[in-house]
């Protein structure tokens, strides 16, 4: 019996060199970072817009996380989705990975592409053009704002669990070696993975993972989200106890820098107490409604909402 457990043991520690192994020296190779992923530029927009709600529906445009998909359109997200709509609220899901058409993984996603849905759907005669929040939960809270740092038409941002710094693509064919999103055909500046993170990932401890990378401050620094360059109100809400990535800590750091680059428009950071990576994106959306009705429709509705450099 010992000599079979120490015979099993032993090919346990060799599969677990040979992943290392394949992981550090071999699948860097495979990856081609001027390749761009299949159908690159292509997203999958829904557009929900009141036609009883006159011309001055705000919109809200929302990017789910590193499930791929649109968020917006799956059956469990109905409640939430009306819960916008009935507040006055145009409603506009993007899929930016993960289905049909677009790119299959969260790799090197154009900002560009998404924008210009963005405007797209702002020209519909019931939308007011003047009034465009992004919200996200997860990797689309990072990829909202994101896209509100690099786009002044944008008017607010809201970051369920998100991060303060663009990471690497979580698309396996990649292996964390290429960036999660391009603007105008260029990667943004990202932390890449590392081998150092395995051990962490293969028990299942992707915080811990994430912890680590982080520990890459020249990483972190070269790959931070210029949150100051938002053109509006900016809501946080993280999970004290986020087990998939440090999302209170990041979420602090983006409140930090705000306060540093004083920052001229009202922001807020909600720290739910013991709260997992799920709750804000599940339970937190009239949290969302009542800072935006608050803080961003009477700016927004007067119209003097100033861009600022």
């Amino acid at each position: 019996m010992a000599i079979k457990i120490i015979k099993y043991s032993l090919i346990a520690i060799f599969l677990l060199v040979l992943l290392i192994t394949t992981y550090v020296f071999v699948a860097p190779l495979t990856v081609d970072p001027t390749q761009l992923p299949e159908n690159y530029g292509k997203v999958n927009p829904k557009l929900y817009v009141s036609e009883e709600g006159g011309r001055s529906q705000p919109l809200f445009v929302f990017f789910g996380g590193s499930e791929g998909g649109n968020s917006m359109t799956k059956k469990h997200n109905i409640d939430q989705r009306a819960l916008y709509t009935e507040q006055g609220y145009a409603v506009l899901g993007i899929g930016y990975f993960g289905m049909d058409g677009i790119p299959e993984g969260l790799d090197r996603i154009s900002l560009n592409a998404i924008y210009d849905e963005i405007v797209k759907a702002s020209k519909h005669p019931n939308v007011d053009a003047n009034c465009i929040i992004v919200a996200g939960a997860s990797k689309g809270a990072e990829l909202a704002l994101v896209l509100a740092s690099k786009y002044p038409k944008i008017n607010a941002a809201i970051s369920l669990v998100g991060s303060h710094v663009v990471f690497a693509g979580t698309s396996m064919s990649t292996h964390g070696q290429t960036s999660s999103f391009m603007f105008n055909d260029e990667p943004l500046p990202f932390i890449p993975l590392s081998v150092a993170v395995l051990p962490s990932i293969l028990r299942g401890d992707y915080r811990k993972a994430y912890e680590i990378v982080l520990e890459d401050k020249q990483a972190v620094k070269d790959s931070i989200i210029k949150v100051e360059d938002i053109n509006g109100p900016v809501l946080l809400i993280s999970g004290e106890k986020d087990h998939i990535w440090p999302s209170k800590e990041m979420s602090d750091e983006v409140i930090n820098r705000l306060k540093s680059k004083k920052f001229p428009f009202p922001y807020e950071h909600i720290v739910i107490p013991n709260g997992d990576h799920f709750q804000p994106a599940s339970d937190y959306h009239q949290e969302v409604v009542d800072f935006l009705n608050n803080n961003f429709l009477p700016e927004c509705k007067g119209n003097v909402l100033k861009q600022h450099s």
